[in-house]
């Protein structure tokens, strides 16, 4: 009898492990739309959740399934029994960082593989996040301060519920479980009834990005960055192609990204439910679990907008526990360094990972030094308003660098192996180190020698000198803002 998935994998030249996933983020709609039916209370919808997602993960994995419920057995130990003690982040962070680095040891090889692997770092930041919501909820508590965002420890089932979400177990995007305990509770309902329309744009959004990913790696693939073909380019040419391989293979994550989402909103779990005045937002509004920002992502004209629109429930989770944990630094480029190290590693051993996210680092930190000197020269910004033909060359100008910069960036991710991604670079010159490295140390102070200052920044700089003792301070400090 032929088996259904191999037959898809043979017709479309997938790997059957590939075929699995995306037939599993599709199941999650159906699964979505039944749960919606569902008039039970809180137990029938947790057992659903549980039993569905747990026929997902074993659907891709087989009986490597253990691996996620281990995880999710120490966790729930942790929570019961280091509820109260300090000893809860650091036991939680250790298990399930260290499983998960046990586990790529013994099962990385020289290509991106879909192995139990993948939904386990879904599963240990989730299951991370909850054991520092939880012992930051009894730190409040203790202190005589709770508040809305403090949360009680999951029972075994509501955990289990939790962490294998049948949307959002596979490849994410991440939540937390305050978002999930009022999900399951009901209290989202009234503001999701335009959640199937939603999660058709969604879902029409992520088949149009798996498409034209599809078609890209027939004329760009990986295959061709490492051909002889591609060393007999221009440089120029090669530096093309580098950007529309990086747009088409960013293309992959994308559409994944948007289709899971869309089962997330089927679900009603995404309602956004900030407080009046967290920020303006519709009363209906659903992208409370994007992963991707497609406007921002197609409209980026920096770097920064990358870091902005891509994999954003991830930063976000970054950004509240490790960034901001690491406060106690005093340093916010090491806080920066060291969030970027633990996402790293977060993917696995691979070189390729520990070289992105340090390019990573050295361009946001070029267009930190950079942007705000192009801003505040009036001149400069005088003569872009009158000159739409600069305007225009300016646009073009920004488009080659996030794009093709973005692709020169994202060798070492995709190769990982040290051999692979050194030989492209050779291969193109290491044009990018070349720039970045250049850019971090002498664009600054090129740019402020060249352009000239606004006359505020020059009145508040004189200022500054010749301020008295006592607004000595207040003075450096507006100047410190305006820098």
């Amino acid at each position: 009898m032929i088996n259904p998935v191999e037959a898809l994998a043979s017709a479309s030249g997938a790997s059957v492990p590939a075929i699995r996933l995306i037939l599993s983020v599709l199941f999650a709609y159906p699964i979505g739309w039944l749960y919606r039916q569902l008039k039970g209370g809180a137990t029938q919808r947790n057992l659903y959740i549980a039993f569905t997602g747990l026929s997902i993960v074993a659907f891709n994995y087989g009986t490597d399934i253990y691996h996620s419920l281990l995880a999710v057995a120490v966790s729930f130990l942790c929570n019961t029994f280091l509820g109260t003690s300090k000893l809860l982040v650091p036991v939680s962070f250790t298990y399930h960082m260290g499983y998960l680095l046990v586990g790529y040891y013994y099962t990385t090889s020289d290509t991106y593989d879909i192995k139990w692997t993948m939904p386990h770092c879904v599963l240990v930041l989730r299951l991370i996040g909850l054991a520092f919501d939880l012992s930051d909820s009894r730190k409040k508590e203790a202190d005589g301060k709770p508040d809305a965002k403090c949360i009680p420890a999951p029972s075994l089932l509501e955990l289990i519920a939790f962490t294998y979400f049948p949307a959002t177990v596979l490849v994410g995007p991440q939540f937390s479980f305050l978002r999930y305990q009022r999900f399951i509770s009901g209290a989202y309902e009234p503001h999701t009834q335009n959640a199937p329309a939603y999660a058709m744009k969604k879902f029409l959004q992520g088949v149009f990005y798996l498409v034209v990913n599809q078609v890209g790696t027939q004329y760009v693939s990986d295959a061709y960055l490492m051909s002889a073909e591609f060393e007999q380019e221009s440089l120029f040419m090669k530096h093309i192609y580098l950007g529309c391989w990086g747009r088409i293979t960013l293309y992959k994550y994308i559409s994944i990204w948007l289709l899971a989402e869309g089962a997330a909103v089927i679900y009603g779990l995404t309602y956004i439910d900030a407080k009046p005045g967290d920020r303006e937002y519709c009363s209906d509004e659903l992208s409370g679990c994007s992963n991707i920002r497609v406007g921002v992502f197609e409209n980026t004209s920096k770097y920064g907008h990358y870091v902005e629109s891509f994999n954003v429930q991830t930063n976000m989770w970054v950004a509240n526990y490790v960034y901001k944990r690491l406060r106690f630094l005093n340093n916010r480029m090491l806080s920066h360094l060291g969030a970027l190290f633990f996402l790293a590693i977060w993917h696995g051993f691979h070189s390729g990972y520990y070289i992105t996210f340090l390019l990573e680092f050295m361009v946001i930190r070029m267009e930190k030094e950079v942007e705000p000197i192009f801003a505040k020269s009036e001149k400069l910004q005088q003569l872009l308003q009158q000159q739409p033909l600069l305007r225009a060359l300016v646009f073009v100008g920004l488009k080659y660098y996030t794009i093709v910069w973005a692709g020169w960036c994202l060798v070492p991710f995709v190769f990982l192996s040290f051999h692979k991604w050194w030989h492209i670079y050779t291969v193109v010159r290491f044009s990018g180190f070349i720039l970045f490295i250049s850019g971090n140390l002498f664009l600054a102070p090129i740019l402020r020698a060249v352009l000239p200052r606004s006359s505020s920044s020059k009145t508040k700089t004189d200022a500054a000198a010749s301020a008295p003792a006592g607004g000595a301070a207040a003075a450096k400090e507006e100047v410190k803002k305006d820098n």
